[in-house]
């Protein structure tokens, strides 16, 4: 088993990729913390994870609210002796253009993306420093590395992501902290339709949810993978969205051609 007696604490773990990797982590020896604001489908995804010997503790929290993160993370630092990983992995999407969003969303997404894990890292650092090592994990995607239309908001909170937690590695560097970024598109998820639309209102069911996408448990088996390698960075994602890294590398003109063109296509009513 590849994470035997590791501790890890993973947001974000009722659904989606959150919930695969507490099943893979699990499955792999793992005893795992699952948090989400609903505890319901926490208890649900706790029920699923009987593969490994680890326990599961559920811990649901809103990452949003401070005294509800700080809680959490007190409960987490007095109930368990060490910390391996966390996994900041909660997060909200966006699905509209720049100028049909009110900035409210673009706050909305700031905070549920980016600096709530920064908050709650802040919470758990210093007992990682403490016990001489730990993991950080951080779902970032695409979006981060390069511009995505009608996700503004989204791509400049996982831009963020991936400045404030590289520099968090390197400062950290001599501390034993590892920090892996993942780097995702394509992974079979309800990102797609709990995305916030322009005023607010969630995006709901489209045809661009991620069917027949990478799973979410071969996503996280990738993770493991990532984690044990201590990769900076793990790239999971469709060969349509690699290609796009590529061009921007290659020909940043044609890069933004082509997401012009995606651009008018996603302007377009949804079905």
């Amino acid at each position: 088993m590849k994470l035997k007696n590791k501790t890890i604490w993973i947001t974000g773990a009722s659904s989606g990729v959150g919930e695969g990797m507490a099943k893979v982590f699990h499955r792999e020896g793992a005893d795992i913390i699952i948090s989400a604001r609903r505890e319901a489908e926490l208890e649900r995804v706790k029920a699923a994870c009987t593969a490994g010997p680890g326990g599961v503790h559920v811990l649901p929290f809103d990452v949003t609210d401070a005294d509800q993160r700080a809680d959490a993370a007190r409960e987490v630092l007095g109930e368990f002796e060490r910390l391996d990983v966390l996994v900041n992995n909660a997060g909200i999407g966006q699905r509209s253009a720049a100028v049909d969003t009110l900035l409210d969303v673009d706050r909305k997404v700031m905070e549920v993306d980016y600096f709530a894990p920064v908050a709650l890292t802040k919470l758990v650092l210093p007992r990682m420093v403490e016990q001489k090592h730990g993991h950080l994990v951080v779902t970032s995607s695409v979006a981060g590395k390069y511009a995505v239309p009608h996700h503004s908001a989204y791509c400049a909170a996982k831009h963020a992501l991936h400045g404030y937690f590289d520099t968090l590695r390197v400062e950290h560097f001599h501390d034993n902290i590892d920090v892996t970024l993942l780097v995702i598109a394509g992974v079979t998820s309800n990102v797609f339709r709990h995305a916030l639309r322009g005023d607010g209102s969630e995006y709901g069911p489209s045809n661009w949810d991620s069917r027949g996408g990478i799973s979410a448990e071969e996503c996280a088996e990738r993770v493991v993978t990532g984690m044990l390698n201590r990769d900076y960075e793990i790239v999971i994602s469709i060969e349509a969205a690699l290609e796009s890294m590529r061009l921007r590398e290659k020909d940043p003109r044609a890069f933004v051609e082509r997401m012009a063109g995606m651009a008018k296509w996603m302007a377009k009513p949804r079905t």
